[in-house]
């Protein structure tokens, strides 16, 4: 057999065993919405920094104001915003006993600046609970309550709820998709939650549920102050400090659209990805080269197939290994109620997937990262 089967089958077997993974996370990832009632009800702060949004913000805000929850605070912290993100907060603030609108201060050397825009927040929260939410997040009435009905559930001291990541255009199908794609087959949540190794986790910073005395006894996001994907680096350490954690799907109750362009998409994940591999560049080339055998050499030996004769062993193989791929990303849009023409996409969601990766680590590494007008702290190359 030669290089190219030998590949077609690693590829196979890797899918198998994804697609193992993703049956049982179908039935594990628990939706917000189904748990029991909480016998009680604790006094919540729901946190969301801002930088840059006015264009989500006061979506966000009403839907946030608008919960059904007994006993809550919101409080909202401008990050030096550069737009008309403060003039809009200050409108929707007047007359809100409960809303708490705060003006960050100046970053501090050594600080990711959504870290230091959450640790001032955190530093003014009242609650038993924190919840952090994002700015461009908009909520059903029933969130709160449902995601404090999750933590009574699990007992959990962080849960992570993933939103409906809303897709509109071309650039969005070719971007979003691989965050729910990845969270849904690369970790077998059943294994996450009975190890206790801080590797077997992950954290989406849109819905973060902290029981406060242990994101306090944690250090909170002064811990993780200089990280740049500080949702991964806080559910870690929550984990490696012993505590409970438990993801869950928010789809029913939040929804999110995180960018509108392949440029704001591309360089939001490159800022991300490198840091939530926890800047291994091992890890970045070992992904981008299952992503490639997985899901870019199938398609392109069938292609190639149409133009020269090739066997039909090696065609046959790459047939089952390309209908193994297609049912994957088929089976997390269904579960995500992500459109069904991302399936059919995805060996071009592969290819730019691999150069976000390759983007990620390199701009990071070099000290090139930026966010929102801000540069982002440089890493050292590490394996």
């Amino acid at each position: 057999m030669d290089i190219t089967g030998r590949l077609l089958n690693i590829a196979a077997t890797v899918l198998i065993y994804l697609l193992s993974v993703q049956f049982l996370n179908y039935f594990s990832l628990k939706k917000l919405g189904r748990f029991p009632g909480a016998a009680d009800y604790p006094f919540v702060s729901v946190l969301v920094p801002a930088r840059n949004e006015e264009r989500n913000i006061e979506k966000c805000i009403q839907s946030l104001l608008a919960q059904d929850y007994p006993d809550y605070e919101l409080l909202v912290l401008d990050d030096e915003s550069e737009d008309q993100t403060w003039p809009l907060l200050s409108r929707l603030a007047e007359g809100k006993a409960d809303f708490h609108l705060l003006k960050g201060k100046p970053l501090p050397e050594g600080w990711v600046g959504k870290c230091w825009a959450c640790h001032q927040l955190a530093e003014k929260a009242r609650g038993e609970y924190l919840l952090f939410v994002d700015a461009d997040t908009v909520h059903q009435p029933s969130m709160l309550r449902s995601v404090i009905d999750a933590a009574h559930y699990y007992r959990a001291d962080l849960i992570s709820g993933l939103p409906q990541e809303k897709v509109e255009t071309l650039s969005e199908l070719l971007t979003v998709p691989l965050i729910t794609w990845g969270i849904f087959a690369a970790l077998p949540l059943p294994l996450a939650f009975a190890h206790p190794s801080p590797v077997l986790s992950i954290t989406i910073g849109q819905l973060l549920l902290f029981k406060r005395e242990a994101y306090d006894r944690i250090g909170g996001h002064q811990a993780v102050k200089d990280h740049v994907c500080e949702d991964m680096a806080l559910g870690r350490l929550m984990k490696a400090r012993g505590f409970r954690w438990r993801l869950v799907d928010a789809g029913a109750v939040t929804g999110c659209r995180m960018y509108t362009g392949l440029r704001d998409a591309v360089n939001g994940l490159s800022k991300t990805i490198y840091g939530a591999l926890n800047f291994r560049i091992g890890v970045v080339f070992l992904f981008s080269l299952l992503l490639g055998l997985m899901f870019c050499l199938p398609p392109w030996v069938l292609l190639k197939s149409l133009a020269v004769p090739l066997p039909r062993a090696l065609v046959r193989q790459a047939v089952t290994t390309t209908a193994l791929a297609f049912l994957s990303w088929a089976i997390a849009g269904l579960r995500f109620r992500m459109p069904l023409s991302t399936a059919i996409h995805y060996p071009l969601i592969s290819v730019l997937a691999i150069f976000i990766f390759l983007r990620s680590a390199y701009q990071t590494v070099t000290g090139k990262a930026h966010w929102k007008g801000r540069l982002l702290a440089r890493r050292k190359l590490s394996w």
